[in-house]
């Protein structure tokens, strides 16, 4: 990708605390003052095997990257663990993995539902209470439609993907963490981005106001972000479990602490007070889609994470639950080393009748495992062109 991400910053994962490198970039479009109210809009993008090189920073990852940015999606990347210099190592499990993409799809879509991108030039806030929280940055145009996430995977990304939990088992960790755990952390450093870019809308439509004549806009700035609490107060996930009740609220109750990042240094943080009346919005669910690009087959899918891998596609009805509950594309090469063609090819088939949301697989001739060989790029752009124009709304 050539575009710069707008945050690049750490959240811990659910299962151990392993600090995990993410990525989010946002579209021009969301910058831009339009009288069109921004479609909220986000894509999440899991990179390949990170024994063999795969991390946030994979090509292919970047094109599918590439692509939804382009058509004005927010984009978000990760690295699981030990990719990329990252801590922690890659599994033979790969359950530590599940987690990893679990921790950042609930932080990426807090992080979308906090967000208020389209403010009224006079849209009020009061400067020493940065940052401004949603529930303070009103009034600002209703977005009543729930954001559209797509969850999706390249490769061994994929295969994780393919085993993550329903979206209600996804969110449920975060309704109400207990205070310092990995999922509570989580929360707080989704709050603290989102508030800082309110509050950056806030100022960019009143800049847009005072210079639309002279065609000057506020652009936003680069930020990096880190944890959002002391280590004092951090508790293990090992140690808290997940003992969290099923029935409660997905409102989040927890209040925003904005701390400062100097511990990382060796700094005593010291806490500011909470912007607001401390109460969280409630999160807006996600209407959500899947999307693998090369997903792998047995062997290679047994090897890389046998206990997600046993009884991989060889258990007709029953696999794929998940999948089959929301709108899917596929898209691979028939001259995959690491997948037979065969295989998907038939798990295709079936997808396409047991999949009422609609699934779509796309074959593409000639395309190996990494999309190198001459003119598949082009394909395989062309096929997210197409789907994206069908999940947009």
């Amino acid at each position: 990708m050539q575009a710069e991400p707008r945050w690049s910053c750490t959240i811990p994962s659910i299962h151990d605390d392993t600090p995990l490198g993410v990525r989010i970039y946002h579209p021009t479009t969301l910058q831009s003052q339009s009288e069109k109210p921004w479609r909220k809009r986000g894509i999440v993008m899991a990179h390949p095997y990170a024994p063999m090189g795969g991390s946030y920073d994979d090509r292919v990852v970047g094109i599918v990257a590439d692509e939804f940015l382009s058509a004005g999606w927010i984009v978000g990347t990760f690295n699981f663990r030990g990719a990329h210099a990252a801590k922690g190592r890659t599994s033979w499990s790969g359950k530590p993995e599940l987690s990893d993409y679990h921790s950042f799809a609930s932080f990426f879509m807090h992080y979308l539902s906090y967000l208020r991108p389209n403010p009224l030039p006079d849209a009020a806030f009061t400067p020493d209470q940065l940052p401004v929280s949603p529930t303070t940055a009103a009034p600002h145009h209703l977005d009543e439609q729930a954001p559209i996430v797509v969850l999706g995977g390249y490769s061994y990304g994929s295969l994780i993907l393919r085993n993550l939990p329903p979206l209600p088992s996804i969110l449920q960790p975060f309704a109400a963490p207990l205070t310092g755990s990995a999922a509570h952390e989580i929360l707080l450093c989704a709050q603290k981005l989102a508030d800082q870019d309110n509050l950056e809308f806030i100022n960019a439509a009143r800049d847009h106001e005072r210079r639309r004549r002279r065609g000057h806009e506020h652009k936003l700035s680069i930020k990096m972000g880190g944890e959002e609490t002391s280590p004092e107060m951090r508790r293990s996930s090992r140690e808290i479990g997940r003992s969290v009740d099923g029935g409660r609220s997905l409102d989040i109750v927890s209040r925003l602490r904005s701390l400062s990042h100097g511990h990382r240094r060796g700094k005593d943080p010291s806490p500011r007070p909470p912007a607001g009346p401390g109460k969280r919005p409630a999160i807006q669910v996600p209407a959500v889609r899947y999307l693998l690009v090369s997903p792998i087959t047995p062997p290679t899918s047994t090897l890389a994470a046998p206990a997600l891998a046993r009884g991989f596609w060889s258990r007709p009805g029953n696999e794929d639950a998940t999948l089959k509950m929301h709108e899917t594309l596929a898209v691979y090469g028939d001259e995959d080393m690491f997948a037979s063609a065969k295989k998907i090819r038939e798990w295709t088939a079936r997808m396409e009748i047991e999949n009422q949301r609609g699934f779509g697989g796309v074959e593409v001739s000639g395309a190996g495992h990494f999309w190198h060989e001459q003119g598949v790029e082009r394909q395989l752009r062309e096929a997210l062109r197409l789907w994206e124009r069908r999940v947009r709304d």
